[in-house]
């Protein structure tokens, strides 16, 4: 790469930074502020606009180990974002012409910290008056997460909290062909499990969106986590069913999928406006057995309760939010969650399933919203799955771990009426 271009590059994502800076832990919907800077900034071409995605999106994933260097040694900062940033093609050459006499980016976050801090201590040595850089792995995430959950602090689930997210879909037509050889001819090195043969995992850079099998729905994207959460459910075909907080509706059509041409499901939303996206998605997927209502008429034989949370278990696709999120946070948002489940309680009919669903790891909006809603309502029991997946049943609930499937964090609890 031409060393102007580089240093320009590494210049322009400088700015990005500075102007992001404060507004780091007080804008959730930070990633549209992103996109905003990049449509105001005309000069960059889409090529560009996806390296300074990479490297703005390594920064709040690394912040602790990056953030401290900005106003000090910001070249430093800018190198360590480029050694860090996922090895992809808009990366590949800006890290090259940063970090070509570094060492390759090893595996674990471990050895990531043990090399950088061989690094940056040979260019900020003790008789350079600068304070030492501390890049313990631990530091990635707030530290008053760890009661919240405290595997989300081990390997190899901090890995993979502070990795870039692979791209899931979930096949949704009878012929997997279709998909695979399209897959094949865009040279996607995508992986299919034999467990799941209808999900499969894709590069980061996949843009599964502008394939013909997503605009046929013949896929939906969609994280192998969110997937098993309908998964570890006894769900049986031919049920009436409703999803309470259907949202754009990534579990409704999987739902429907499950529940067959003889089974139905009502969806609704508190936020309106979104379920017009889950209109044109069931469209597309050719499914028939879905109805969005407003006010949801009748018993059913399951309520999916997909509920708000803090998002913990996104926050790989997210990073943004390990710091805007506070414990209060947390707590409001289990205050909301038992209400959404005591609302729907009544929903469900003698011997139905209340489903109740977060991407949250934080046990205090999982287990213990659980169990203060079975304290109130002793007429739902707790049923455990019938396969666990590599996840953990507490006795009310399951929770799945980022590093157990290299998916999204979630946590579900089947709770049977009597």
């Amino acid at each position: 790469m031409n060393p102007n271009i580089a240093a320009n590059q590494q210049r322009l994502f400088l700015e990005f930074v500075a102007e992001l800076r404060p507004h780091l832990g007080r804008d959730s919907a930070l990633p549209r502020r992103i996109k905003e800077i990049f449509a105001r900034n005309r000069s960059i071409g889409s090529r560009d606009r996806k390296l300074y995605r990479e490297l703005v999106y390594t920064y709040l994933r690394f912040l602790p180990w990056i953030d401290p260097l900005l106003d000090t040694d910001a070249a430093t900062a800018a190198k360590i974002t480029a050694w860090l940033a996922p090895e992809l093609k808009p990366t590949s050459a800006y890290r090259a012409a940063h970090c070509g006499d570094w060492p390759a980016v090893p595996a674990t976050l471990a050895d990531k910290a043990n090399i950088l801090t061989a690094l940056v201590t040979s260019l900020r040595p003790p008789a350079s008056g600068l304070p030492p850089l501390s890049f313990s792995p631990s530091t990635l995430l707030p530290s008053w997460f760890e009661e919240h959950c405290p595997a989300a602090f081990e390997s190899p689930h901090l890995d993979a909290i502070n990795s870039r997210a692979n791209v899931w879909v979930r096949i949704q037509c009878n012929d997997r062909n279709l998909v695979l050889d399209e897959f094949r001819a865009q040279n996607w090195a995508f992986t299919v499990s034999a467990e799941f043969p209808d999900a499969i995992s894709l590069p980061p850079n996949a843009e599964v969106a502008n394939s013909d099998a997503y605009r046929r729905g013949f896929v939906e994207i969609q994280d192998l986590g969110s997937q098993l959460v309908l998964l570890h459910a006894p769900v049986t075909p031919g049920g009436r069913w409703l999803d309470a907080c259907a949202g754009a509706g990534g579990k409704t059509l999987q739902l429907a999928r499950l529940l067959g041409p003889a089974g139905h499901v009502d969806a609704t939303d508190i936020r309106v406006e979104i379920l017009d996206e889950l209109d044109d998605r069931a469209k597309r997927a050719r499914l028939t057995n879905i109805t969005i209502v407003r006010e949801p008429a009748g018993l059913y034989d399951g309520v999916l309760v997909d509920a708000p949370c803090s998002g913990s278990g996104t926050w790989r696709r997210q990073p943004h939010l390990k710091w805007y999120v506070k414990p209060e946070t947390i707590a409001a948002f289990a205050r909301t969650q038992l209400q959404i489940l005591t609302a729907n309680a009544p929903r469900v009919k003698p011997g139905g399933l209340l489903l109740y669903a977060t991407c949250s790891l934080s046990h205090h909006e999982n287990r213990d919203v659980v169990a203060a809603f079975l304290q109130a309502h002793p007429d739902f029991k707790p049923e455990a799955p019938a396969k666990h997946y590599g996840a953990n049943f507490d006795g009310l609930g399951t929770a799945l771990l980022p590093g157990t499937l290299d998916t999204d964090g979630f946590y579900v609890a089947s709770l049977r009426k009597a």
